[in-house]
């Protein structure tokens, strides 16, 4: 476990989270990180199809990022438009978990020196 805010008050990682609650967690991470994002809310008329869920820059680069629950699929639409970010030279993935965009974005540094501090609160 990266990061605590993916755990329940037992410690223990929530299971079963709905892919919106793992949006609210990435959010909320990306935030607190003080990366520039957005939610993007998709319906039957939006264009491009398959843009991803969260959209932002990171580091001076385009970020996409498709958020799925554990088991959940990716659309040809989806992937196309997560290979054609990376293929331009932004940060485009698929996230499980806010602990996939953690890593993927290297925001352990910044994360670290928080939960560190919360930790000796207690």
């Amino acid at each position: 476990m990266i990061c605590p805010m993916a755990e329940g008050n037992d410690g223990k990682v929530m299971a079963g989270l709905t892919e919106q609650q793992i949006t609210q967690q990435i959010r909320q991470v990306l935030k607190i990180c003080r990366v520039w994002h957005w939610k993007s809310w998709q319906g039957p008329m939006s264009f491009p199809r398959g843009i991803s869920d969260i959209l932002g820059c990171y580091q001076g680069r385009l970020l996409a990022i498709e958020v799925k629950k554990p088991g959940g699929r990716v659309s040809p639409d989806q992937m196309r438009f997560i290979e054609r970010v990376n293929q331009e030279g932004g940060i485009g993935f698929m996230a499980y978990s806010v602990d996939d965009v953690v890593m993927r974005l290297g925001l352990q540094v910044k994360l670290t020196p928080l939960f560190a501090q919360e930790g000796g609160k207690k």
